[in-house]
């Protein structure tokens, strides 16, 4: 039977980004016979004014609560706190259940679930999991990704793996685009996916925990399809929301060959990260031709054992090669570096610098400038509970009492490095006017 279900998008980050999951869950919702309605409460003033509004016209029949993110891993900000206002909210205005979810919410399900006191979440993808969650005739059991409250006890199924190929996602327009577009269409962009999952094994990563392991690629020709009708919806700017859009690069190159027959460069701009593997002179000058004007690269580190640590699927030699591919195939790029990770030194630091300065890139920086952010379930948390989770582990900043479960912001930072923290955040008041959350 066809119900109602509401999308809430309580991500104020600015600047806003597009919800490209509600967009893709509504499209799953709709295919399957069923109505959708969003508040997106990233740009508005009041937002529980919003809420109180929306839900005194709208009664669904389910909620869904997306949360992208857990924090903002440059400013040590706790999001989920910011949000839970916002689903008490959502409690007094409407009886419908509330669906948790997001890529934020799959990094500690269980966790997240208790913190908003609601009963039901899906981990990973929702294509599947919300139209069998919104029919009710599902069993709970059966339905991928679903956490649920079972009495005293929390119980989580195995992450679903979608058919990335049987959705349909040419005929997006669920959301509304032109407020998360500004400078004249120059920045903001919409999302669109090339593939789900990630094979790979970076220590501090959450994707193969969001997506799994398992790697599965769209048809190039569909991947086009959808961004030609955003195209024609009147978005100027697409962002390739993969991981790393070259694993694999013969599947990034038919991306590429496809767009470029399509004269994608024409109709819109494009930007992706990609990693150093699997990357050469023919794929940049492939992106180049196809329309990207941006490719984030994060190149880690100039020093081979620090990335075997972080668990990198590359070594310096091939960050080597992919800058220089770049610059002769003239493809704007910025190149991340990480700091702080295990084992890293001055001396380790002070290659990374020297390879940086013998390449002379345009754009560089560093990604999680404080260190890394410790994510519970990865290979990082556990290097850390083999360290020791206490306030003694020089290499920890942040909260460690009463935080065991890593929910809240921790930062790893190698010892020889602390001195940076202090440093790092005397800087903070300036990123605040680039990075910021609305508070009203």
């Amino acid at each position: 039977m066809p119900k109602l279900v509401a999308l809430v998008n309580p991500n104020r980050l600015q600047p806003g980004v597009a919800p490209l999951a509600l967009d893709y869950l509504a499209s799953a919702l709709k295919s399957r016979g069923h109505e959708v309605r969003v508040l997106d409460l990233c740009h508005v003033r009041r937002p529980k004014e919003s809420i109180r509004a929306f839900f005194a016209e709208v009664k669904p029949d389910l909620i869904g609560f997306t949360i992208r993110n857990l924090d903002d891993v440059v400013f040590n900000c706790f999001l989920a706190e910011e949000m839970k206002p916002l689903v008490e909210e959502i409690k007094r205005a409407s009886s419908a259940p509330i669906v948790l979810g997001g890529s934020g919410f799959s990094m500690a399900p269980e966790l997240l679930l208790d913190f908003f006191a609601v009963n039901l979440g899906v981990a990973g993808e929702g294509d599947i999991a919300l139209p069998m969650l919104s029919s009710g005739t599902a069993d709970m059991s059966e339905i991928p990704g679903l956490v649920w409250r079972d009495g005293t006890e929390i119980k989580r199924n195995p992450l679903g793996c979608t058919d990335v190929n049987a959705l349909n996602l040419s005929e997006r327009g669920t959301i509304d685009h032109a407020p998360y577009s500004y400078g004249k269409g120059k920045r903001g962009c919409a999302g669109v996916q090339t593939k789900r999952g990630c094979s790979n094994r970076c220590i501090y990563c959450t994707v193969p925990n969001i997506e799994g392991r398992t790697v599965r690629l769209r048809n190039p020709k569909a991947i086009a399809d959808e961004m030609e009708a955003l195209a024609a919806s009147g978005i100027k700017r697409i962002f390739l929301a993969d991981s790393e859009f070259n694993y694999p690069m013969e599947h990034a190159v038919a991306c590429c060959e496809e767009f470029i027959a399509r004269d994608m460069a024409k109709k819109l701009t494009w930007q992706a990260y990609a990693s150093p593997g699997q990357f050469d002179a023919n794929l940049a000058k492939e992106m180049k031709e196809a329309g990207c004007d941006l490719l984030i690269t994060t190149l880690d580190s100039g020093d081979d054992a620090v990335l075997e640590r972080l668990g990198k699927p590359f070594r310096v030699a091939d960050a080597v090669a992919c800058v220089k591919a770049c610059q002769e195939a003239d493809l704007n790029a910025i190149y991340c570096l990480t700091l702080g990770g295990p084992g890293e030194t001055i001396d380790t630091v002070m290659k990374t610098l020297a390879m940086m300065q013998s390449l002379k890139p345009a754009k560089v920086t560093f990604g999680e400038p404080q260190g890394l952010r410790v994510y519970p379930n990865t290979p990082l948390a556990d290097i850390v509970r083999e360290e020791g989770f206490t306030k003694s582990n020089p290499n920890l900043h942040g909260p460690v009492d009463g935080n065991e479960d890593f929910l809240r912001p921790v930062y790893y930072m190698a010892r020889e490095m602390g001195f940076l923290i202090p440093l790092i955040q005397a800087q903070r008041w300036f990123g605040h006017m680039h990075h910021r959350i609305v508070r009203r």
